[in-house]
């Protein structure tokens, strides 16, 4: 029996029923449980991408030839069955190259109570709120770009990254005349996929073997937001650390660690204008063990930034660039030392035309131009690699209901 064959049929399944879905143009879809109890609202997408690329293979092994793997597929539940309290659940599957593989995971399910504004507890698989895309990754509405900035946002991480097993509070605190404090506070167990993002880039590192197991380690974190007395201007911290992190390779390495991570987030809406801007910086220290070897230590310092704008034109029409570095140690920006120099980076000048035809129906395109090859991680596929700048067109078409 061929597991990929079953991941894909599963997959088709979920888009057949969002497909049977918008058959209500884009409209949610109510189920209902008899006269005493609320409804169920019913929500769904279906995104289908192209991917391009000039000279080096970008989130696929491929695109160098064109590719479509690039899907993202959900289906999503609300129920309120009491005052203040509400449940939640989503299903999803995505394909981005080998990350993914059209696999349905249950993407979050939480029961959701509010005691008031300032407090409120969420429990299960819990959307995580880091910045200001983490929790809306598959919200396409939400969003001008087809690829979010991947120096903040790798495509390839959506199955450890998105969600934990665990619990949130959260609530938003009044300031007065200086604005307002909203805040999530949470803690819980991720769930890394073999065949994730995560897994593939600890593939690519040394001891450069694949992975036979990762642990679901315990992350803790949070994040406040002030809304500032300017309106539509809004400033964020987020803060979050995986304790014990462990990955085990094929040849019985290990790898041990608690990286840390802080990110500052800036974002400001004035009437047609989105303007964004985030950092985010990694602590990563592990230590590498296995048979027949000595104790290795490895200390990374990642890094990435983007700035963004976009404007809508009209109810059909946005438009927007973003410009985006990521290192993948801060305090070696150049390569220096490294077999190819180029992978020490990669900077990103993005400009995205968004075209929304009806209110269920989303067109994207857009252009890359990068320069580096510090996040291809596809290193089989990309065997030579320079810091001369290479080319990427993005295609994406989404159905919401």
């Amino acid at each position: 029996m061929n597991p990929f064959k079953n991941s894909r049929l599963a997959a088709a399944s979920l888009l057949g029923v969002g497909t049977l879905l918008l058959g209500s143009r884009g409209t949610a879809y109510e189920l209902k449980l008899g006269d005493t109890l609320p409804p169920l609202d019913l929500h769904g997408f279906v995104s289908q991408g192209f991917l391009y690329s000039k000279t080096y293979n970008f989130l696929s092994d491929d695109t160098t030839g064109g590719s479509a793997k690039f899907f993202e597929a959900g289906l999503s539940t609300t129920f309120n069955p009491f005052p203040r309290t509400r449940v939640a659940a989503q299903a999803f599957a995505f394909d981005v190259g080998h990350a993914g593989e059209y696999r349905p995971i249950l993407d979050f399910a939480h029961v959701e109570y509010t005691f008031d504004d300032a407090l409120g507890l969420r429990v299960g698989r819990v959307r995580r709120s880091e910045g200001i895309s983490n929790h809306i990754q598959d919200v396409d509405l939400a969003r001008t770009w087809v690829l979010l900035p991947q120096s903040v946002y790798n495509a390839r991480w959506r199955d450890s990254y998105a969600s934990i097993d665990g619990v949130e509070l959260f609530g938003n605190l009044p300031l007065h005349s200086a604005g307002s404090l909203s805040y999530e506070l949470y803690s819980g167990r991720q769930r890394p996929k073999l065949n994730g993002g995560l897994a593939l880039q600890k593939s690519n590192l040394p001891p450069y073997s694949p992975l036979t197991a990762i642990n679901s380690p315990l992350l803790s974190g949070g994040q406040v937001w002030w809304n500032t007395p300017l309106a539509g201007l809004r400033l964020g911290v987020a803060l979050n650390e995986d304790h014990n992190l462990t990955f085990v390779t094929l040849n019985g390495t290990q790898t041990k660690g608690s990286p840390f991570t802080r990110r500052y987030s800036v974002e400001y809406l004035r009437g047609p204008w989105t303007f964004q801007t985030e950092y985010n910086a990694y602590n990563i220290d592990y230590t590498i063990s296995g048979p027949g070897r000595p104790n290795a230590y490895v200390f990374l310092r990642p890094s990435g930034w983007y700035a963004s704008a976009a404007y809508r034109f009209n109810p059909w029409v946005e438009a927007g660039s973003y410009y985006a570095e990521y290192y993948g140690d801060r305090r070696n920006r150049s390569g220096a030392g490294m077999p190819f120099p180029s992978d020490a980076s990669q900077k990103d000048l993005t400009f995205s035309v968004r075209v929304d035809p009806t209110n269920w129906w989303i067109l994207k395109i857009e252009g890359h131009r990068i320069r580096g090859t510090g996040q291809l991680l596809d290193t089989v596929s990309n065997p030579v690699r320079h810091g001369d700048a290479w080319w990427m067109l993005a295609v994406k078409s989404t159905f919401t209901f």
